[in-house]
């Protein structure tokens, strides 16, 4: 009779702790992904704070040099359509580097007030874009080393949980233009 109660307490102890392991590595997988898309929620909101100031700048641009910028016309049908942010970005960056390249060809236009105002909220929204891949990136690398490793593997399979790719690894091979797509 005790040896049925020393094992029974030892079953019991060891599926506390089984529990309490399997708890504790859900609990940091959740967490990384929810860090993950807290992530993307500030990257997908700079984007339309960037795609708002490439408008006001795009009619700035117009007034001013008289441009037909059709690269800002492309960037406005990709927002009427369901696109995946990693595109979004690198449209909106192929239309601020003509920004910049306009700014730098025609030095009048630098002088303009609201100009310069855009400018300087193109460049908080980019340190804020990149800090929020950087958050993105470091927990989506924590989510890829949790779902790697044993016995966080085995909750992650359990649950079928995905990892994503990094946040910069778009840029990389899109620069290529070699059909890669992430």
């Amino acid at each position: 009779m005790y040896i049925i109660i020393i094992i029974l307490l030892t079953i019991i102890i060891i599926s506390i702790l089984l529990a309490t392991l399997y708890i504790i590595l859900y609990n940091k997988i959740q967490f990384s992904k929810i860090k993950i898309e807290q992530a993307e929620n500030v990257i997908v909101d700079e984007l339309k704070v960037r795609y708002d100031l490439i408008k006001n700048c795009k009619k700035t641009i117009e007034k001013n040099t008289k441009m037909d910028l059709t690269l800002f016309s492309e960037l406005e049908s990709i927002m009427k359509t369901n696109t995946n942010s990693f595109e979004l970005e690198r449209k909106i960056n192929q239309a601020v580097k003509t920004i910049y390249l306009i700014k730098n060809d025609y030095p009048r236009i630098e002088e303009k007030k609201e100009f310069k105002e855009i400018i300087r909220k193109l460049n908080e929204s980019d340190t804020a874009i990149n800090a929020a891949k950087s958050f993105y990136n470091k927990n989506n690398k924590e989510l890829l080393t949790l779902t790697k490793k044993f016995p966080s593997n085995i909750i992650a399979l359990i649950h079928h949980i995905n990892t994503s790719s990094f946040y910069d690894a778009i840029e990389v091979f899109n620069e290529s233009d070699d059909g890669i797509k992430i």
